[in-house]
């Protein structure tokens, strides 16, 4: 056990947090006193997995007995939060100029050839875990009736976004039977109504807790979307999910769980990283046909009934 009171300041977007997970896991397994200081927009979603850790969810916080400020976030506004919370021990990557702000500086990753969450493991042993791997366990219940779930939206850009779930949702819903919910954020609503419209047993909802999504994504057979947090979510609950990938990477970005398949492209302009196509049209997205991603959508669902 660390001799030290940690204070752990989580990614600020949703795939990101899922892909700290583990990290985090790691570092509760070993500092029982250990609380979490996290966005608004993503701290509902770490009760689902730890719903005894204490959760910060303002601007500053106050340092009380904190010892040790671990950042998980690589801005150089939350090094300098982190500073003025007057946190003596203050660890992360050497990003954003914050050098500086930092007590112990770690040497960025220097590339995006290995996956993502490497670089939170990374950070962790950083701040002196021993464990590899803790067990991820949802402290949630299945809410709602079996569905297909899908994450048609991205908010970093549209050269993360397919534009064939429509077509997807219906040869999902003529295949199966099961019902379809489009999910997403209140500003994606307007867009996924329109990719639902003429969709059997359809619904649109942009309206649930990060919590309650994730209980109605335990009673979902199979979840699809683009390279978004919601991918993240249904994968590390279980949940078969296929994610097209169009500017952004697999490799770096999969999702990580027991069921899982990326779709993309092998056009040597992908992975761009781009929020938006040079071009226009991302042709790495639009060489992505709907029989392919139908295609793993059913042979994971089987694999998954086989099990």
């Amino acid at each position: 056990m660390l001799d030290m009171t940690l204070i752990v300041r989580t990614p600020n977007w949703l795939g990101d947090l899922v892909m700290s997970l583990p990290a985090i896991s790691m570092l509760a397994a070993e500092n029982p006193g250990m609380s979490l200081w996290s966005h608004p927009r993503v701290s509902g979603l770490i009760p689902v997995f730890f719903p005894s850790i204490e959760v910060h969810t303002a601007g500053r916080i106050k340092r009380n007995n904190i010892t040790t400020l671990l950042l998980m976030t690589g801005s150089f506004r939350s090094a300098f939060q982190g500073m003025l919370s007057g946190i003596p021990e203050r660890i992360g990557y050497r990003t954003d100029m914050r050098g500086f702000l930092l007590t112990k500086g770690i040497n960025p990753p220097s590339d995006r050839c290995h996956h993502h969450s490497v670089d939170y493991d990374n950070l962790a042993l950083a701040a002196g875990v021993s464990e590899k791997s803790v067990a991820l366990e949802p402290a949630v219940e299945p809410e709602g009736s079996p569905h297909a779930a899908y994450f048609a939206g991205a908010r970093y850009g549209s050269a993360k976004r397919w534009l064939r779930f429509r077509e997807l949702a219906c040869r999902i819903h003529k295949r199966t039977g099961l019902p379809s919910v489009f999910y997403g954020s209140p500003e994606e609503e307007t867009s996924l109504r329109e990719i639902s419209s003429g969709v059997p047993l359809s619904e649109v909802r942009t309206d649930l807790t990060l919590s309650t999504m994730a209980s109605r994504l335990l009673s979902a057979e199979l979840a699809a979307g683009n390279d978004s947090g919601g991918v993240h979510v249904s994968a590390v609950l279980g949940t078969p999910t296929v994610t097209v990938f169009g500017s952004t990477s697999p490799a770096w970005t999969a999702p990580r769980g027991k069921y899982t398949l990326a779709v993309n492209t092998d056009r040597e302009c992908s992975p761009c990283f781009k929020r938006e196509c040079p071009d226009g049209i991302p042709e790495c997205l639009n060489d992505i046909s709907t029989d392919e991603v139908f295609s793993a959508c059913i042979e994971l669902m089987k694999k998954a009934s086989d099990a």
